[in-house]
Parts: structure tokens; sequence; C-alpha cells
């Protein structure tokens, strides 16, 4: 029999690792959304039952998708990562920037076929922009989202 808390943890990870993600990334997540105060990557692998490695490479990543934080807590010489109150909010606007940064990429190369290629051009350039659409409509979304009152206090704690 699992608690719910174990339950919520498991659930993260298969429900992460449905999106195409590590397991042990939403595992993080929901270790440290349960906590609900930053925890260091040996409170991590003690809780979690997994390597240091494994929760060093999936902090890190749940850092740059924008689900948690790293924090250096008064007194400690570990760093700590906790996970954002509304994590939802920064995962998107991260989506966001990361379409826009491929969108760019796309429209960059895109310019660089010669006139010979004009079909190919025409299909990258429409790639590019279905990515700079998509990233425009993300950036609406989130500035839709953080109208709310409730999500727009929870949001002032997100350094970005």
């Amino acid at each position: 029999m699992t608690s719910p808390t174990e339950n919520f943890i498991e659930q993260m990870g298969l429900m992460t690792q449905a999106e195409g993600g590590p397991r042990i990334a939403g595992q993080i997540l929901g270790y440290l959304i349960v906590e609900g105060e930053p925890r260091t990557l040996a409170q991590m692998t003690e809780a979690l039952k997994i390597s240091k490695a494994s929760a060093s490479t999936n902090a890190r990543l749940l850092e740059l998708k924008g689900s948690v934080r790293r924090v250096s807590p008064m007194g400690q010489r570990q760093d700590a990562y906790e996970a954002l109150d509304f994590p939802n909010l920064a995962v998107i606007r991260a989506l966001g920037e990361r379409f826009r940064a491929h969108a760019d990429t796309m429209t960059e190369i895109g310019a660089g076929f010669p006139e010979s290629h004009a079909g190919a051009r025409e299909r990258v350039t429409r790639f590019a922009e279905f990515y700079r659409k998509t990233a425009d409509f993300i950036d609406d979304w989130t500035a839709k989202l953080a109208e709310d009152p409730d999500l727009a206090a929870t949001d002032r704690d997100d350094p970005r």
C-alpha cells in the first residue's frame, strides 16, 4: 500500500515519462512539490532512492525547463532546489522561448537556400513561421494566465 505522497511522486514520474521526459525528473518535481521547501541533492537521493548523479542531472533539467529553481539556503554549503509555486507558467514561458529560438534558427537557414532551391526555402520558411506563430500564441497565453490574481501572486517569485 502506498501513501498519497508516494502515489503523487510516482504519478508525476509516469506523467513526465509519458510526455517523453525522464521518469526521475517527474519524481523529483513531485517530491519538491510535496515537500514545499528547498531540498538538496542528498535529500533527494535519500528520499527517492536514486543516485546523486541522477538527482543532479534531472534537477538541472527541471531548472532548465523552468519547473524548479536552484537556491542557496543560508548556512548550507550545498545548493538546493525548490519547485516554483506555479511551475507550469514558467514551463510554458520557457517553451515559448525555445519555439522562438527554433523559428529564428530555421529562418536564418531558410534564407541561405539559393534560388535554385526556392521550393525548399519556402517549406523551411513556412515551418519557421509555424514555430514563430506558436511562440506568439504562447506569449499571449502566458500573459492571459498571468492576469489571474492567484497565478500572478505566485508568479512574482519566478525570477524570469
